[in-house]
């Protein structure tokens, strides 16, 4: 359905293909990293404790990843690795999934699985996103991006909607400990957010085939003797070929620093919010009211780069961001701000990860390295992906006010902006 209505607006089996990618993850991401992981936590772990265990779980696997991907993104970008590389992480991603589901495991245990389920899906998204020059055209790039993160909202909120019915019963039905009774069978908290959890995990595997079936690498490096001490070798002299470019390597420093806010929000919204007071129920109505916003968002944030240019939408987002910041510092005194800050975080969200993905791409001056150059990217989106949890996670640790921690990512937007400042636009082509 979703591949026949694509091709219907123009795009190429191919795109068609990768865009759908971004409908399979991302219910993964919204049902579990943004929603119930964050929740499930808070239900099993100490009291007032559940925003630093889910800051330890985001940070575990940003590490993991920050040191896997430059690796495996040389390695990748030999003939017919690039696949073999997404297809296995897919499956990591997909297995850690699974069994974080199962009401089995204590919070500790928890945090291990999904950093190993994260570490997989994280690092299968590594390739995906390289897989945006072998699909499409310069000319085409910020629409075929821009259009994934749109289609990937509204194809996440729509199933997600479905998926959450368990844990909505337990919660808006639910007795005091979560438990709701249907006949003589009793639906507990922690089964239905497994109910959940494993839907969101099918949805991923089985929409992820169009990906595998369809899309083929089309730049890279023939193989060669000694692939691995070469990928080593290639890996030293593409830091070095990003410290000469410095368009590149500017563009990467600032990208770590905006983004970092971006990560946090997404990954440590729903246990900050709830840390203020933010009701569970209210919290997952933010979280599909985003989503909806998010759709059109991206879409006219698309339109809005194709008419002025990347880099100032970029600073459009980094600007709407720090006003997310803001507002979100206040929710414990205005609890009714929360959908502000979730109109805020829709309008902006996705078009800047998706500007910033086509942009980057645009920025890399050989396609045939594309996987390593985004494997650099990845690096420096999960170190940041480290950074903005830990200072929230500490902050919060040691104030007890989770409110105070969000202001943690200012410097970081700052940062970012006056370094994006100094990249220069890339120069397009349709080849």
């Amino acid at each position: 359905m979703f591949i026949k209505l694509l091709k219907k607006m123009g795009f190429s089996l191919e795109e068609s293909s990768w865009i759908l990618y971004d409908v399979a993850n991302s219910a993964q991401t919204l049902t579990t990293m943004t929603v119930l992981f964050p929740l499930l936590i808070g239900f099993i772990a100490p009291a007032n404790e559940g925003s630093i265990w889910v800051g330890w779980a985001n940070t575990i696997y940003a590490v993991l990843l920050a040191i896997l991907s430059p690796v495996l993104g040389t390695i990748a970008d030999y003939k017919g690795k690039k696949m073999k590389f997404f297809k296995f992480f897919l499956t990591m991603g997909v297995i850690g999934g699974l069994l974080l589901a199962l009401p089995i495991f204590d919070y500790k245990a928890c945090v291990i699985l999904y950093a190993i389920a994260m570490t997989g899906y994280a690092a299968a998204n590594v390739f995906y996103d390289a897989f945006l020059v072998d699909v499409t055209t310069d000319d085409r790039v910020h629409k075929v991006s821009s259009a994934g993160y749109a289609w990937g909202y509204i194809g996440s909120a729509i199933p997600f909607c479905i998926f959450i019915i368990p844990f909505a019963l337990v919660t808006l039905l639910g007795d005091a400990e979560g438990n709701y009774m249907i006949g003589s069978f009793t639906l507990t908290y922690r089964m239905a957010i497994m109910i959940s959890m494993l839907a969101a995990v099918g949805w991923w595997a089985f929409h992820s085939r169009h990906l595998i079936r369809n899309v083929k690498q089309t730049h890279y490096h023939e193989e060669e003797d000694h692939i691995i001490i070469n990928s080593f070798r290639r890996l030293a002299n593409t830091f070095r070929n990003m410290k000469k470019n410095k368009n590149v390597f500017i563009f990467c420093i600032a990208y770590f620093f905006y983004i970092d806010a971006v990560n946090t929000v997404i990954t440590m919204a729903v246990s900050l919010v709830t840390d203020m007071g933010v009701s569970d129920v209210v919290s997952l109505f933010v979280v599909i009211f985003i989503n909806f916003i998010a759709c059109p968002g991206a879409i006219i944030f698309g339109k809005l780069t194709d008419k002025f240019g990347g880099k100032p939408m970029i600073f459009t987002a980094i600007l709407g961001y720090f006003i997310v910041v803001l507002v979100g510092s206040m929710i414990s005194k205005n609890a009714n701000l929360i959908w502000v800050l979730g109109f805020l975080v829709g309008c902006f969200q996705g078009g800047i990860q998706a500007v910033s993905r086509s942009y980057y791409a645009l920025l890399i001056p050989a396609k045939e390295d594309t996987n390593e150059y985004f494997g650099f990217f990845e690096i420096f989106s999960k170190f940041s992906a480290i950074l903005g949890p830990f200072i929230i996670t500490i902050v919060v640790t040691l104030t007890q006010k989770a409110e105070y921690g969000i202001l943690g990512l200012i410097p970081s937007l700052v940062i970012g902006a006056v370094l994006l400042a100094f990249v220069k636009d890339p120069k397009k082509t349709t080849n």
